[in-house]
């Protein structure tokens, strides 16, 4: 028999890689996107996120702001000293909570321009 898969560890949506270095907060700390769904993200940033905290993530992308809550799904060291003034630089994944209309047709415009 097949150990059962914690919903949180599969893939709900397709991810989509960012094109730029796209800045974001999560929460009081800068990190940077590197992809991004209709559920959720992946940012690289300083310090770590304990798994399970809801956090607020915001960014502008053109003119609109997104902001959501969003609950820490993992967060793993992907290099010693590889941060902004030698910090170590975590990955973390991110799944939104409760997102705000406007924040949610920012994000599937966003992602359908993606597509195409």
């Amino acid at each position: 028999m097949s150990p059962k898969v914690a919903m949180d560890a599969v893939r709900r949506s397709n991810r989509f890689r960012v094109i730029l270095n796209l800045p974001l907060r999560i929460g009081l700390k800068q990190a940077t996107l590197v992809d991004i769904s209709t559920t959720g993200i992946l940012a690289t940033h300083a310090g770590m996120l304990k798994a399970g905290a809801v956090v607020e993530i915001s960014f502008t992308h053109e003119t609109q702001k997104f902001v959501s809550p969003a609950k820490v799904a993992s967060c793993t060291v992907v290099g010693l000293g590889a941060g902004e003034g030698g910090a170590t630089l975590y990955a973390t994944r991110l799944f939104f909570q409760n997102m705000p209309e406007s924040s949610r047709v920012m994000l599937e415009a966003l992602v359908s321009d993606a597509v195409t």
